[in-house]
């Protein structure tokens, strides 16, 4: 892991005389504390333990560096649950501040994100989310960070991926909170801008736990999609979490329901889709399909090994935002040890070092927004092979082009 280090990193660890110098120059703890905002309970789950399992190894994989390079430092984490709620996020983030936390790495939503970045920004706090996607929330020079790319560029991915498979009108249905929202509006737009024909769809509240209304308004907006294209192939577009199984769950038992589902990321890989039986079966004759951020072959030697600890904790592989809280971790932590864990020039450290660090997930480099500036996609289908029902990689979105 020592050639992830930054030149400049290295230099201070190592030289003898830096050290001293660092030794004095500090005032206060050496201990940097780096916060978890997860859902661990609530429609988040799936990624939230992923998440956990992702910042627990990287203060291991940290620590042993440090020691090893005779580091005064050492990294503490601690989590908060965020039950995938504003409120949880907010209620989160005090928590994490009072416990020390100088950087919080989450929460997982985009309308989380947004709830706790007033925060963030009087009290310093840096916030790396490893998730939120809205473009509403792509704003300079503050304190919320994203190693999501934006819904415009995951939202072309998805447009493409539903042309090439032939789909000429896409009905949408999304939870109505900022990151959903702005996912379905960019994909419809562009999907649009394409060619095709976005219709009004059918939102609902993220307070929503009876989707029986929903299903319905849903079930009569497809059916008047097809009536008024009868030559044309209707598709379902579904911008949610993970209480989309829920919304599976009703959606089987309608006839005219049965055609392709698409989805954002906030159901990619879900272990919710494919338990009970009935909705991954579901789910399978729709072939519903999802993005996530693509992983690269270069760092495969990195990556491939860090999934399979993360699986071996939480039962599942973990995507790419998961991992990203690894890589979050690292560059964050490395940061502050170059401000020499100085809240006044954290923050500008990091901004520096996120634009040359390449980690499991590759480069990190952010625009000027603080989003993470390029990322290619894979496609995730929910397929039946043999007895058993699974996600499997079905199609990859590279350089804006479609690849199978």
């Amino acid at each position: 892991m020592r050639r992830l280090l930054p030149l400049l990193f290295l230099t201070l660890l190592l030289s003898p005389f830096a050290r001293a110098d660092r030794r004095r120059a500090i005032v206060g703890d050496d201990t940097i504390v780096v916060g978890g905002l997860f859902s661990l309970t609530g429609d988040g789950a799936t990624l939230g333990k992923a998440s956990q399992a992702a910042l627990e190894l990287a203060a291991r994989d940290i620590n042993a560096e440090l020691e090893a390079l005779h580091s005064i430092y050492r990294v503490q984490t601690v989590v908060a649950d965020t039950q995938l709620t504003p409120d949880g996020a907010v209620i989160g983030i005090q928590s994490l501040a009072a416990a020390g936390a100088v950087i919080v790495i989450g929460p997982q939503s985009s309308a989380e994100a947004a709830a706790i970045l007033p925060y963030a920004n009087e009290h310093g706090i840096i916030v790396i989310s490893q998730a939120s996607t809205a473009s509403s929330l792509a704003i300079a020079n503050d304190n919320l960070f994203r190693l999501a790319p934006n819904d415009r560029l995951e939202g072309a991915a998805i447009a493409a991926l539903m042309h090439a498979d032939g789909i000429d009108v896409v009905v949408p249905v999304w939870r109505n909170d900022s990151g959903n929202t702005g996912l379905k509006v960019s994909t419809s737009q562009l999907f649009t801008s394409a060619g095709g024909i976005a219709t009004a769809g059918v939102s609902y509240p993220p307070t929503t736990t009876d989707f029986a209304a929903t299903v319905t308004a849903l079930g009569n907006a497809v059916r008047a999609a097809k009536n008024a294209n009868p030559s044309k192939k209707v598709a379902v577009f579904i911008a949610s979490f993970e209480e989309g199984a829920a919304i599976l769950d009703r959606a089987r038992l309608d006839p005219d329901l049965a055609v392709n589902w698409y989805s954002g990321d906030g159901l990619t890989q879900s272990r919710a889709l494919l338990s009970p039986s009935a909705i991954a079966t579901f789910a399978a004759a729709t072939k519903f399909t999802a993005p996530a951020v693509s992983l690269s072959e270069e760092t495969r030697n990195r990556w491939e090994p860090l999934s399979a600890e993360i699986q071996a904790r939480v039962g599942f592989l973990p995507d790419a935002f998961s991992l990203s809280v690894y890589d979050a971790a690292w560059v964050s932590v490395l940061s502050s040890i170059e401000a020499r864990n100085r809240a006044d020039v954290r923050r500008d450290a990091f901004v520096r070092n996120v634009e040359r660090y390449w980690g499991v997930t590759g480069p990190l480099a952010l625009d000027a927004a603080g989003d993470r500036r390029v990322a290619d996609f894979d496609f995730w289908t929910v397929k039946e092979t043999g007895n058993s029902i699974d996600w499997a990689k079905t199609a990859s979105y590279v350089s804006g082009r479609l690849v199978r």
